[in-house]
């Protein structure tokens, strides 16, 4: 008898195979606006699997393990980064000595991830750092009686994490993280002692919790943590209680209004403080209260999942829910060029990893209105402006259950609009060339296309002077530039003053006046 099995007072019988015949792909695909979806593991399901529904109960199903032997599942979490849940099967594999199984919540269907280097033995419990790219399990077998193992999550292999300083193993169960301390939590019954031990995921070594000011403890069945509040909880069968992750000092929540009928794993919300769990004993293959709940701030209940959606000994909830925006995209303009836009991905909800709520988006997309209205095409995070106008930007943040937008503010392009500026006035002779230097900068955003540098003779002036031919202006927005344009006195110029105008065809402009006297 499994230590598991032990624990659930109840046998179990491994599957010989699993074959899951689903729709899962399709129920997702049409849920893609879905706000929010609880996952769970089937404990007592034959064969195992990991049921979904609307965080209301509605619609629902069973995700695609087709080829993969999940065998007692004990411990659930997410990688929101590659959108797959991580289940530790205690007896899954040939050798009956457990893998750590993955299934895309998509429905795609799942594997098993390398662990090349780790050790696995009988694990029953997991936490994915997305951060640094791991996962972890608490092995509740092997030498010593026990470790912890880790994997890369590329599939890369892993190896056993440092636990000295930590009680020696002896019947350890569960396993919870912290991100915000970097600690990795587990029970353990030591004899007759019942304890929650740490280690550090650094690798620095561990320890044991000071558990005085919390409720005595007398056995886990699930962990999580709200790093925010700096609070471990866990379930102790139809108990919630919670310790500071640094020890010395915890209490009870009041479980007023809740379904809970023998807990077994935990999830926690901190965006509305409820925390969730599996009712193992909700009833074998009934779906009322599946899934129980409480709010810290008072009250509770249950979820009930839709028949389509497998319930036997749940367990393990973890939720994912759409994206949330908490701060809307910004507009930035290229240094070297006005017309050149950038929109970024503005800010979103971020998930609680500790706690198995994730609602991060791992997937944007962009999409550019000028005026208003959308520009055909342009759905890169960078635009060049084409025309004068108001510009903005909608991202969009997506994840696999549904999708959120936040619209920027507006930014303001302006259209080419020249300033020319030149000496006032030049002396010369019948016959001279006379050199001016005019200084041209583009006052608005975008770039001209046909811009032109002319001198404008008055009909007067047309006897004695010769205009040069005009100069293209293709400066960017704000850019500035310097042309030398030569006027031609004729040889039978009279004596006398012209007036001469340096103006901008093409575009908008401010002209700038000359004199030329004739000597």
């Amino acid at each position: 008898m499994s230590l598991a099995t032990e624990r659930r007072g109840r046998f179990f019988t491994v599957s010989a195979s699993i074959v899951l015949v689903l729709l899962a792909m399709l129920a997702l695909v049409s849920r893609a606006q879905a706000t929010e979806t609880v996952f769970w593991d089937n404990y007592s399901g034959e064969p195992e699997s990991i049921g979904y529904s609307d965080i209301s109960g509605a619609g629902g199903g069973a995700l695609n393990l087709s080829g993969v032997d999940l065998a007692g599942p004990e411990g659930m979490a997410y990688d929101s980064v590659t959108g797959r849940i991580f289940v530790a099967g205690y007896e899954s594999g040939l050798d009956k000595k457990g893998q750590i199984i993955w299934a895309n919540i998509n429905g795609s269907g799942g594997g098993v991830l390398n662990t090349t280097g780790a050790p696995v033995d009988e694990p029953m419990g997991v936490a994915v750092d997305p951060v640094n790219r791991l996962i972890y399990w608490l092995n509740t077998d092997g030498p010593g009686n026990g470790s912890i193992g880790f994997a890369r999550l590329d599939g890369s292999g892993g190896g056993q994490l440092n636990t000295a300083g930590a009680p020696a193993f002896d019947s350890p169960y569960r396993l919870g993280f912290d991100p915000a301390t970097g600690k990795l939590f587990w029970y353990d019954e030591i004899g007759t002692t019942d304890t929650i031990a740490f280690a550090n995921v650094n690798g620095s070594g561990g320890g044991t919790l000071d558990l005085s000011g919390a409720p005595t403890l007398g056995g886990v069945n699930g962990f999580t943590v709200d790093s925010a509040a700096g609070r471990l909880y866990w379930t102790e069968g139809d108990d919630l209680n919670y310790v500071s992750v640094n020890g010395g000092s915890g209490g009870t929540v009041n479980l007023t209004g809740a379904d809970i009928r023998s807990a077994y794993g935990l999830a926690l919300d901190p965006a509305n403080g409820t925390v969730y769990w599996g009712n193992y004993d909700s009833g074998d293959g009934e779906n009322a209260g599946a899934i129980g709940f409480v709010r810290l701030s008072g009250g509770g209940g249950s979820i009930t999942p839709s028949p389509a959606a497998p319930v036997k000994g749940p367990q393990d909830p973890v939720i994912v829910k759409s994206p949330a925006g908490t701060g809307a995209p910004a507009i930035t303009r290229s240094p070297g060029n006005r017309a050149e836009l950038t929109c970024s991905s503005g800010s979103w909800g971020a998930d609680a990893v500790g706690g198995n709520v994730y609602q991060a988006p791992n997937a944007f997309a962009y999409q550019w209105l000028r005026n208003g209205a959308p520009i055909t095409g342009a759905t890169a995070p960078t635009l060049a402006a084409q025309a004068a106008g108001q510009y903005s930007c909608t991202v969009t943040g997506s994840n696999p259950v549904g999708s959120a937008a936040q619209v920027s503010a507006v930014m303001n392009v302006k259209a080419s609009k020249f300033k020319v500026t030149t000496k006032k006035k030049a002396k010369a002779d019948a016959g001279d060339l006379v050199t001016f230097k005019v200084k041209a900068v583009n006052q608005g955003d975008l770039k001209p296309k046909n811009a032109k540098l002319c001198v404008k003779l008055p009909k007067a002036a047309k006897d004695d002077l010769k205009a040069p031919k005009c100069k293209k202006l293709g400066l960017k927005g704000g850019a500035k530039k310097t042309l030398t344009l030569k006027v031609k006195v004729k040889p039978a110029a009279d004596e006398g003053t012209d007036k001469l105008t340096f103006q901008v065809k093409g575009t908008a402009g401010k002209a700038a006046k000359s004199k030329i006297t004739v000597r």
